[in-house]
């Protein structure tokens, strides 16, 4: 699919769905490129263990979430990190576009998952703070296997049902959703669980 087509088709789903995956969103290259800058931050000590809450509503969360994550400098001048911003750009560029959904701001981290870790669920708010319309996730982990876990969970509502959706974070695949509405959880990873998750706002 052209760039277009895969925008398109992320759209289609979440008007539907209120949810989208696309697989190979990124390429094979640009995975590996994200994941060698990904180990070069890792070792530089960068990365801090994830908090829920903002501001004076932080506090440790290891009960309910256990990734670590650093967020990414919307003026990085590494390449790998410069693709995926600018990819994510043109992704709100095309929404504002089409949909007239207004993003003027977005929120983009690494995010690493050890051996044993996962995210409870929740919803991607706050109660202080709103202006996050859509979630977006995009994976990194090549030769992911089932028996990894880590997978992520979506609860949509089908025909008045809430149904659990199950997806596999594979290399390449980007996951979409409305923030404000879907709840989700990550399962626990029996192996480094990469990606990097992003939010799009309508505040600044």
């Amino acid at each position: 699919m052209t760039q277009e087509q895969q925008f398109e088709f992320l759209i289609e789903g979440i008007v539907a769905k209120g949810y989208a995956i696309c697989d190979d969103f990124l390429e094979s290259n640009e995975v590996e490129n994200l994941l060698e800058t990904f180990a070069q931050r890792y070792k530089s000590g960068k990365f801090r263990e994830a908090s829920i809450g903002k501001q004076s509503e932080v506090h440790k969360a290891s009960l309910v979430r256990g990734d670590e994550i650093l967020w990414l400098e919307t003026n990085s001048i590494d390449a790998a990190e410069r693709m995926l911003l600018d990819k994510n750009q043109a992704f709100v560029d095309y929404l504002n576009q089409t949909c007239y959904l207004g993003i003027k701001d977005t929120e983009i981290h690494f995010a690493k998952y050890d051996v044993g870790k996962y995210y409870r669920r929740h919803r991607d708010t706050f109660q202080t703070q709103k202006g996050r319309v859509l979630s977006v996730i995009y994976y990194l982990n090549t030769h992911w296997i089932p028996e990894n876990g880590g997978n992520l969970i979506i609860y949509a509502q089908e025909n008045g049902v809430e149904k659990a959706i199950t997806i596999t974070p594979l290399a390449g695949r980007l996951v979409c959703f409305e923030s404000e509405k879907l709840d989700h959880e990550v399962t626990e990873t029996f192996a480094e669980r990469y990606s990097v998750t992003g939010w799009l706002l309508n505040r600044r």
